[in-house]
């Protein structure tokens, strides 16, 4: 079983995940289960620009869908990566075999979704690591 981190032992509590992604019902599922982990959850609201959203929320963390390609682009993973975010992209298999090429590249952190809240929990704590 998942064990929740509390603020007071460094665990997320601190950390705001930061959900792009334009299918809001996916989104909202995902956000849904980061927080019982104790993250705080913000979304993407499209047609804002992801670049507007990093900036206004200053997430640690960003979880990308792939399957939009609004969202996977180099502009958007580089200004991540210019403010200290790290970024997590979810998607299907197929979405994720698409943008292999910018997942090595990027050296990303992938969730196969639906993902279990177990594999959630590792790919987050993976990205506070690099926090």
């Amino acid at each position: 079983m998942t064990q929740k981190l509390r603020p007071a032992d460094g665990g997320p509590g601190k950390y705001v995940v930061l959900i792009l992604s334009t299918d809001p019902v996916a989104a909202a599922l995902l956000g849904g289960l980061v927080e019982t982990l104790g993250y705080l959850v913000r979304f993407y609201g499209p047609p804002e620009p992801a670049e507007t959203a990093l900036r206004r929320e200053r997430p640690s963390i960003a979880l990308i869908d792939c399957a939009d390609p609004t969202l996977m682009r180099e502009d958007v993973l580089g200004r991540a990566r210019m403010r200290d975010v790290s970024v997590v992209i979810f998607g299907t298999p197929d979405a994720l075999r698409s943008v292999r090429a910018l997942v090595a590249e990027h050296d990303l952190d992938t969730l196969i979704m639906p993902a279990a809240v177990d594999a959630i929990d590792d790919a987050l704590r993976n990205a506070v690591a690099d926090c």
